[in-house]
């Protein structure tokens, strides 16, 4: 079997764009007994994540008849033996092996020549691909080339499954696969409304499906669609004639010839057929235009295969053209769960938010920014979810699990009576814990704990008030500037600023300079970089445009006159001389508005974000030189576990609870202790009931969070003795995986009744 590249991408591109897991699948076995040296080629699949069982799903041959119908526990046979080793098989006479079971009838015994590949995905087997011949070992390239293939198909697997599962689900056919995705948990809570699919730019693939009805609708859409081809052809007949100066006539022909695939009734045609079958117009292109793609990729021919591009291209032209004229308004349900591939921080400025239930993204991870928005507006998020069908989800009930990290789609009357019963129980806790509104965060023998909240959202702060918090501990200021389209003035921000500090007015509000870059982009102030987390980003970006940081600065000082609550946080601190920097700019900051008005002000309280490892090393030396010191524990995190916070492929190494990070935030509460310098929590992990009580453990006297999260938090520290917190603190240390240090406190939880905040219902 040589090593085809060349079949290789064929196969992955066509696994990638079939229309569900049973024509994926037949693809592949097509393909390498057509393309390469084999004669039999099996795809065994666990089908149903069921770990003990194996299906045959697809076979070229072997007898006809015997696909799904032969089936294989883990560990059975040469093909469970591949499953349970998770690693490549090659026999020279399988029929010889111990574990060989022969399948009557099949007619396998004619090829004893036998390698097996598992198919992984994130350690999950999927599934084992099987080749066999009748003489002629497999060698090391046989096996390389197979282990490519597999490696390169286990996503585009996935992908086939689920898009199979939805056009069942759309079609309201049983569907023979659970309509149940799994993803990373990223803000918690349980919901369900109905999807709103989100989408950025004009990229084909990135349309979502939508139902239209009604014959004005159609013709509307219809009408719409031919105008954007109208103008497509235009605008390519007029850069045909403005390149003829400068360019051969050949090479200008491309754009007449682009214009004239755009008068071939079939791509014209075949888009109004499926309009006028009830999807919108750039859905209906979509399809069309990937039919006459697929078309021409799959050709052996290599320059007409090539054409697959141009249609694409063109696909895109019009597609943005149509999108532009698009000036319907998404319309959003009472109730509705925003669904996407990506979803953007900046989205949320254009959604009614009172009405937002949850977020589902195929992208991102339980600690991304989009993530942590979700924490600060009270509900669920799951992210990370692998092949989610989003083109096809407009209007499908989600049931969104924030705790597990699961989405329920559309899910049949039995499930949904379940998860209603979840949803409710979360519910009648969340009101349970209102009556803790105005008592104290005070332990059992009397520790007090100062509770405060994150912002970051103007709409957010009646509720953060409402929920009892004693102030901001994190305002983001990075919001305001990504909504926009320029830096807003050094007016605009006081106007903010002080919109905030007044809400909280003799309560202190913590001010956060700007931190952007990483998760956190300026469309027009682009950062690009191939690290970007370990590159141009928070208080490293402000003092190299100390114009962006004093206008900043100045803000906030303007907008506290007369309040006296302003601190101000620097974020990303690494060095004592970006520390001496900082300070020196907020001096000048503020001697600038004392000469302009001509009287004292008096000098904001500041704080340094400690979040990067290095500051770990130079806590007293910080604390010399700030007021107070707040941890940042998902940057933290990040940089001590070497584990990129959006990257889903390792979201769930991600935890705030490995032992290491809590050793290193103990060591920054002794550090700044011995300088008596406050210290808070301002990350994610103050607002789990689990992280607080190892916060708690180790000293810490102020949080800050989400206002949805205070009260879990103030039952939790309510429910002990601060002397139990330090003895368990001082017990999980010693454990050697975060995995451990959640299931103990777990326990603890559970051994007092309060095992429904971390997961209602259970």
């Amino acid at each position: 079997m040589p090593s085809l590249i060349h079949t290789l991408q064929k196969i992955v591109k066509q696994v990638d764009q079939a229309p569900d897991i049973q024509h994926a699948l037949d693809i592949i076995v097509e393909n390498l007994v057509d393309t390469a040296n084999i004669d039999i080629c099996s795809i065994f699949i666990n089908l149903h994540d069921d770990r003990e069982n194996l299906l045959l799903m697809a076979n070229r041959g072997l007898q006809a008849g015997i696909v799904n119908k032969i089936k294989l526990q883990m560990g059975e046979g040469l093909v469970g033996m591949v499953a349970e080793k998770a690693e490549p098989v090659r026999l020279e006479d399988a029929l010889q092996h111990k574990n060989f079971v022969h399948f009557e009838g099949s007619g396998e015994e004619n090829f004893p020549v036998f390698m097996g590949v598992p198919i992984i995905s994130q350690r999950k087997i999927l599934g084992v691909l099987v080749v066999q011949r009748g003489r002629q070992a497999f060698d090391n390239d046989d096996e390389a080339f197979l282990t490519t293939l597999a490696t390169q198909l286990a996503n585009a697997i996935m992908h086939a499954q689920s898009s199979g599962q939805m056009a069942e689900l759309l079609k309201g056919e049983s569907a023979s696969l659970s309509n149940i995705l799994s993803g990373v948990a990223g803000a918690p809570g349980m919901t369900m409304g109905r999807a709103v699919v989100i989408s950025h730019g004009a990229a084909l693939h990135n349309v979502p499906d939508r139902k239209i009805k009604g014959n004005d609708a159609i013709e509307n859409e219809i009408g719409s669609f031919k105008n954007a081809i109208e103008s497509v052809k235009q605008a390519l007949h007029d850069q045909a004639e403005g390149m003829k100066q400068s360019l051969p006539e050949e090479e200008c022909a491309l754009f007449t010839a682009y214009a004239q695939m755009l008068d071939s009734g079939s791509l014209v045609d075949d888009t109004c057929q499926r309009i006028r079958q009830g999807n919108w117009a750039p859905a209906a292109w979509r399809k069309t235009v990937e039919e006459h793609a697929d078309v021409f990729s799959a050709m052996d021919d290599e320059y007409l295969a090539e054409r697959a591009n141009d249609i694409r291209d063109l696909g895109r032209r019009v597609l943005q053209r149509m999108m532009s004229e698009q000036t319907e308004q998404t319309v959003f349900p009472d109730k509705f769960v925003l669904v996407g591939e990506e979803i953007m921080a900046t989205d949320f400025a254009s959604l009614p938010l009172h009405n937002l239930q949850a977020i589902v993204s195929e992208h991102g991870s339980g600690s991304s920014h989009v993530a942590i928005l979700a924490h600060a507006l009270g509900i669920p998020a799951v992210m990370g979810v692998t092949n989610l069908p989003y083109t096809q989800m407009e209007g499908l009930l989600v049931v969104a699990d924030g705790y597990s990290g699961k989405v329920y789609i559309d899910p049949k009357r039995a499930l949904l009576n379940d998860l209603k019963l979840y949803i409710r129980e979360e519910a009648r806790i969340a009101d349970s814990l209102k009556e803790l509104k105005n008592k104290p965060a005070i332990t059992l023998d009397g520790y007090r704990v100062s509770l405060f909240v994150n912002s970051g959202l103007m709409s957010d702060l009646t509720p953060s008030l409402r929920s009892g918090a004693e102030g901001i501990g994190l305002y983001r200021t990075e919001i305001p500037f990504q909504i926009r389209e320029s830096f807003p003035s050094e007016d605009d921000q006081s106007r903010i600023y002080r919109d905030v500090l007044e809400t909280f007015a003799g309560m202190p509000v913590v001010l956060r300079t700007l931190d952007v870059g990483g998760d956190k982009p300026l469309d027009y102030f682009p950062i690009k970089e191939a690290n970007p987390f370990l590159g141009w980003r928070g208080i490293r970006i402000t003092l190299d445009h100390p114009d962006i940081f004093i206008t900043q600065v100045r803000a906030m000082i303007r907008a506290s006159i007369g309040l006296e609550n302003l601190h101000i946080l620097l974020p990303m601190i690494s060095s004592i001389q970006e520390l001496d920097d900082a300070m020196i700019l907020i001096h000048r900051a503020k001697d600038e508005i004392e000469e302009e008005l001509g009287e004292h002000i008096r000098f904001p309280q500041v704080g340094a974000m400690i979040e990067v490892p290095s500051a770990i090393y130079q806590i007293e030396e910080i604390c010399q030189l700030v007021d107070f010191v707040s941890i940042g524990t998902n940057d933290l995190t990040q940089y001590l576990i070497a584990v990129d916070r959006n990257n889903e492929a390792v979201a769930e190494l991600f935890s705030s609870l490995h032992p290491s990070v809590l050793r290193a935030m103990e060591q920054i509460v002794q550090g700044a202790n011995r300088q008596n310098t406050p210290v808070s929590v301002c990350g994610e992990l103050a607002g789990d009931p689990l992280g607080v009580m190892a916060l708690m453990g180790m000293g810490i006297e102020s949080l800050s969070m989400s206002a949805g999260s205070l009260f879990r938090v103030k039952k939790v520290i309510r429910s002990f003795t601060h002397h139990e917190m330090v003895e368990y603190f001082n017990e999980i240390i010693t454990l050697s995986d975060a995995q451990d240090v959640k299931d103990f406190y777990i326990e603890r939880l559970d051994e007092k009744g309060l095992g429904g905040l971390i997961r209602a219902g259970q």
